[in-house]
């Protein structure tokens, strides 16, 4: 997939044990404990959303841990797909 006209999903920005400063772009009520790849995976599939993963990639911030990134074709705004993303991780993350 064309990182060009792909929105990168990192877990950083999902994760609640992080501050904005340092990496996560969602609410903390959208946010779970050290959420994974494959966290993020299962939640786009549960909305149907094609993506690709990259799993040796590192966040910018965090170059020396590789936790990996999705790649998510450019259909709706990047900000309504985190808000999407993070409400199926923190449903599932109670159930």
């Amino acid at each position: 997939m064309d990182t060009e006209k792909s929105w990168v999903l990192w877990p950083e920005y999902f994760d609640s044990t992080l501050t904005r400063a340092q990496g996560r772009k969602v609410n903390k009520k959208l946010a779970v404990p050290e959420p994974s790849l494959e966290m993020i995976s299962k939640a786009l599939q549960k909305l149907g959303i094609e993506h690709t993963l990259e799993e040796e990639k590192s966040y910018p911030g965090e170059w020396y841990l590789k936790k990996g990134r999705a790649l998510v074709p450019i259909t709706i705004p990047k900000g309504q797909l985190l808000v999407k993303v993070g409400e199926i991780l923190v449903r599932s993350q109670r159930s």
